[in-house]
């Protein structure tokens, strides 16, 4: 096994949840706005959108305690838990405050997480509000990659993260454009 298993494994997990989130975030717009209604099967939309939301959660969850592991880095339970906490040998000012950036945004998924699970416990008004936290959320993990990634150099990397950010931002236009489903049904 490598000395730096769980540097690769941290950076591997951080990059598959950041797809994972932004799929569905992509899927839970197209649910919401029914915006592909025509060829669209809302059930299977919602499954997808449960699934990916889930396994990027699970890969958070690997991502932090990887670094935790990792001898190389040396996070502590502190600096995965206390947003600014966190420095490192070389690290920039841009990416310590990206890695704070990265643990209020895991807090802020296990929340859009957890009022997912009790969603039926509690009122939408309180659910819709929460879960379009999903928003900043998405944006502020891209930032958080953007600067305190390790891989910001790689072309392909760039690639991908333009792909996302541009994937993200399409979504979020078609929300706003979308018209609610309040309107719709009155149409």
């Amino acid at each position: 096994m490598s000395d730096h298993f769980w540097w690769y494994l941290s950076r591997s997990t951080g990059i598959v949840a950041l797809v994972l989130l932004v799929l569905s975030f992509t899927w839970g717009i197209l649910l919401s706005t029914r915006a592909l209604r025509e060829v669209d099967r809302p059930a299977w939309l919602l499954a997808t959108h449960s699934w990916l939301s889930g396994t990027s959660l699970a890969m958070v969850v690997i991502h932090v305690i990887s670094l935790m592991l990792d001898e190389w880095v040396r996070f502590t339970v502190r600096d995965v838990l206390v947003p600014g906490s966190a420095t490192w040998q070389g690290a920039s000012r841009t990416a310590e405050i990206g890695t704070a950036i990265g643990v209020y945004g895991f807090y802020l998924l296990l929340l859009v997480q957890m009022t997912s699970l009790f969603r039926k416990r509690i009122s939408r008004r309180v659910w819709l509000g929460i879960h379009r936290a999903s928003f900043p959320l998405v944006f502020g993990l891209l930032l958080h990659a953007g600067w305190a990634g390790t891989d910001t150099s790689n072309r392909v990397y760039q690639a991908g993260a333009i792909v996302m950010a541009m994937t993200a931002g399409a979504a979020s236009v078609i929300r706003v454009i979308s018209p609610s489903r309040a309107k719709r049904q009155t149409a």
